[in-house]
């Protein structure tokens, strides 16, 4: 495999080749090192994928590698001690007798205009033997790995192999160190620049209608729906509605692409919409998005969410103010508050994180974690209520109103958590089985005991101690059982036969059923932390 373009020295006195090959051969000839390099980031190869299918946009830089010329003088029989680099310069050709790379420089017809030189410039051939390929001789990546790796699962026939792509090959000897020379040129390569920031790069496309339309954001591989939204969500934000969010929408650009391109993964009646009429239909329910969590973070005691501004939490909070009319919300501005996630830094502050990351990438603060993080949480506290009661007709109407009260907070709040009444008389293994055991079985792994003490019946003074013994064992806080008792049953009394050990502990009595479903839904919403 020959690779040719122009022979000269670059800056500070580096030998350099270049040229332009297919992407395809640069790919195939070439490989990273991973004790410097960082490794494939999987998201930001997807793009490079995406990018080079859009053939109407496709252009990146150079792509930059390094050949070692190794010469084994031991093995040389010849009177000639140049290094690799003089015989070039001077004899105008190499040969390698280690692993057979070699290089033909010729004189060219080219201008001597190019590159600024007084004479015509040299084009330089190096020559990578197939069969040397084979036996794993390859060029070393410098920069542009994502790029090459993008055609790890092309097929000999994929069109990108072919895509014409410019080069630079730096030439260096091995007697000087190979890899601490490449490492010295990764290093200066990535650490000598200081790259657009997302919200610089953005500008650029959302916001200039001429360059990129909306048909060409909707459709081309390389944007897409996310950006489009992006663009239509930009247009929607007045600043003077959203005073609480002042922070976040100083890079409002970065912003409306993370958000869009989040919802675009997670949020179902978004991540279906393909035309422009569905997105733009999504435009006054974010619009009202943000206005649920401006009035959040306007509260006088979110100093901290105001003044960090960070993209991620911003992002979570318009998440949940999107999923099942908001009605997580303020369960997660609790958590969050709580917990002093409003308290992290934002992006912007980080080096090398949030702002300044690549077009796409997420944030400082990953708003997929946090999310996953908090409706794991959610679903924590287990989803079995334990029912500890006499089941008997005085009871009937007790059972049936714990029955309601557990579907009316389903449907309240349509969580995950799936709040389901366990009656072990109810309950069926498919076979035979001990029921003390099974009841010990099912209260150990139920969230939440509701014990009925109205008849003093044994069994659940016996429930209720084994649950609180486990929680002992545990080293947990003795807060995950409900005492009731009905006033109106036991009348006078209720005070006397309710236990000694029992009576210090806080009960929900009661003299009807709608005190009963009254005090139950706080007593739930507090346990499952909902308000």
């Amino acid at each position: 495999m020959i690779f040719s373009g122009i022979f000269h020295s670059s800056l500070g006195g580096f030998t350099v080749i270049r040229g332009v090959a297919p992407l395809g051969d640069l790919a195939r000839c070439s490989k990273f090192d991973p004790d410097f390099q960082r490794n494939l980031i999987d998201t930001h190869c997807q793009e490079i994928v995406r990018f080079l299918a859009d053939q109407h946009y496709c252009f990146f830089p150079e792509v930059v590698l390094s050949a070692s010329l190794q010469f084994d003088f031991d093995k040389f029989k010849g009177r000639d001690r140049r290094s690799p680099l003089a015989r070039i310069y001077e004899s105008q050709s190499f040969s390698s007798n280690v692993n057979g790379l070699s290089i033909k420089v010729v004189k060219s017809k080219l201008p001597k205009l190019i590159l600024g030189g007084s004479n015509a410039p040299e084009i330089a051939y190096l020559d990578l033997p197939e069969d040397r390929l084979e036996e794993g001789l390859r060029l070393i990546r410098i920069d542009g790995n994502h790029r090459l790796s993008a055609l790890n699962d092309a097929s000999p026939g994929d069109a990108r192999n072919k895509l014409p792509t410019p080069f630079c090959i730096v030439l260096h000897e091995y007697a000087d160190n190979a890899q601490r020379f490449e490492k010295v040129t990764f290093h200066n390569i990535n650490s000598k620049q200081i790259p657009l920031t997302s919200e610089e790069n953005l500008r650029l496309i959302l916001q200039d209608s001429t360059l990129f339309d909306d048909k060409t954001l909707l459709e081309s591989q390389s944007f897409g729906p996310a950006y489009y939204l992006a663009r239509k969500v930009l247009a929607d934000i007045e600043d003077r509605y959203l005073a609480g969010l002042a922070k976040p929408l100083e890079n409002r650009r970065t912003l409306a692409l993370s958000l869009t391109q989040f919802l675009v993964a997670r949020d179902d009646t978004i991540s279906q919409a393909k035309d422009a009429a569905t997105l733009d239909a999504q435009v006054p329910r974010l619009r009202n998005a943000f206005q649920m969590v401006n009035a959040i973070y306007q509260r006088p005691n979110r100093d901290k969410l105001r003044e960090n501004g960070c993209h991620g939490v911003l992002i979570a909070f318009l998440y949940f103010s999107l999923q099942n009319e908001g009605k997580q919300l303020q369960a997660f501005e609790r958590w969050v508050v709580n917990n002093r996630i409003d308290h992290l830094a934002p992006a912007s502050t980080i080096r090398g994180l949030g702002y300044h990351y690549h077009l796409g990438r997420t944030q400082a603060v990953d708003v997929a974690s946090l999310v996953s993080v908090f409706e794991s949480i959610m679903t924590a506290r287990k989803r079995q209520i334990f029912i500890s009661m006499a089941f008997q007709e005085e009871t009937k109407e007790t059972y049936e109103t714990i029955k309601k009260t557990v579907q009316q907070i389903n449907e309240k709040y349509q969580l995950d958590i799936e709040l389901r009444e366990i009656r072990i008389d109810f309950f069926n293994k498919g076979h035979s089985y001990t029921i003390d055991d099974e009841v010990l079985n099912v209260i150990e792994g139920s969230g939440l005991l509701i014990a009925d003490l109205t008849f003093g019946n044994r069994n659940v003074y016996h429930e209720i101690g084994y649950l609180m013994g486990l929680n002992r064992g545990k080293g947990l806080e003795q807060e995950n059982f409900i005492l009731i008792a009905d006033k109106k049953a036991r009348g006078e009394e209720l005070e006397s036969n309710i236990g000694f050990n029992l009576k210090s502990w806080q009960q929900l009595r009661f003299d009807s059923t709608r005190q009963l479903e009254e005090g139950l839904t706080e007593s739930l919403e507090i346990f499952y932390r909902l308000k």
